[in-house]
């Protein structure tokens, strides 16, 4: 609020002064989701007694001094708060926003400095933009307008989970993708073939040739081929704030030319650098290209990310918190 004008410093001091006394005397914020799948409600009766020992604990938002002791999963919030705190996470949803778009905020809101929610559709009163998936990355150089001075922006896709806690050791400064995930990253020849890849490839073509000269090298270099496209699911990627400048004036030398998403996004990180060269944080994802039948089978809390995951209702959504809190015990306070 006082990054946005809207608080004076002595307002933020204030502010503070009042949190800290509210958790001093033992208050606990209700939880913030009101559907329980199997869990029994509390029957509270007038003449119940609770005992608590005060405690005092530090506001990683407002910057309040740190008093007491703080738990473990306490501190690990911290630390992922203070690594992603100027990162802004730009989700797509391709599923019912009106039942999830609040949810992913409540979700990932936690650890990034922004949750930017794209979808087909626009909705103006849950803060939901419009974009067209097959040409997505058209729509991101406006949003690193908007926050010029964040130091990187991940971009992810609602059918794939991200385990944050995972992703502190991920150098900030590298480019991230899945060019080490087979199932995500391909090389397909199209040999003149006038197939939907042939058409696409001729496209890429010509953005690559008028490219400057730096971009063709490293392009030339990682394809080897120039028979070949390379096909990237881009459900989830990052890129650095260095790198912004670079793939705005890419998305330009594209213009109206109406190459694909999934061969935009591998053609301009070819292009910035070279693959040797990306973070390989990615590289342990968990990536199937068949959604299982029950989405639990394929979740794990060591991974990095987990793709598919189906979450179309607010029910969908508390089982995905429910299981995310093996890695971040703290999410059970949401549901």
């Amino acid at each position: 609020m006082a990054e946005e004008g809207f608080w004076t410093e002595q307002d933020v001091k204030f502010t503070a002064a009042w949190l800290q006394d509210l958790i001093a005397v033992g208050y606990q914020q209700p939880r913030l989701m009101s559907l329980e799948l199997d869990r029994p409600r509390a029957s509270i009766g007038h003449g119940d007694r609770r005992e608590f020992i005060p405690r005092k604990l530090p506001s990683v938002h407002l910057g309040v001094e740190e008093t007491g002791t703080v738990s473990y999963e306490i501190g690990n919030l911290i630390r992922w708060r203070k690594n992603f705190a100027n990162i802004v996470l730009i989700m797509f949803c391709a599923g019912p926003v009106e039942r999830t778009a609040l949810e992913w905020r409540l979700l990932y809101g936690r650890i990034f400095k922004t949750v930017v929610i794209l979808s087909q559709q626009k909705k103006e009163d849950l803060a939901v933009e419009e974009g067209n998936l097959d040409q997505l990355y058209k729509h991101l150089p406006k949003i690193f307008h908007r926050f010029s001075s964040a130091e990187g922006f991940l971009f992810l896709k609602d059918d794939t989970v991200l385990n944050y806690w995972n992703l502190l050791q991920a150098d900030k400064t590298k480019l991230w993708i899945t060019d080490k995930v087979s199932q995500s990253w391909s090389t397909v020849s199209f040999n003149g073939n006038s197939d939907w890849y042939g058409k696409q490839a001729e496209m890429v073509k010509n953005v690559v040739g008028s490219m400057p000269v730096h971009f063709q090298v490293n392009y030339k270099d990682a394809m080897k081929s120039d028979q070949s496209v390379t096909i990237c699911s881009s459900e989830i990627f990052y890129i650095p704030h260095h790198y912004v400048a670079d793939f705005v004036d890419l998305v330009s030398l594209v213009g109206d030319l109406e190459i694909h998403h999934k061969i935009a996004i591998p053609m301009f990180f070819v292009s910035m650098d070279s693959p040797q060269n990306f973070d390989s944080v990615l590289s342990t994802m968990v990536y199937k290209q068949k959604p299982p039948s029950i989405n639990s089978t394929i979740y794990s809390a060591q991974a990095p990310a987990v793709h598919p995951w189906n979450v179309s209702s607010e029910q969908d959504f508390i089982k995905l918190v429910r299981i995310m809190a093996e890695g971040d015990p703290l999410l059970m306070e949401l549901v």
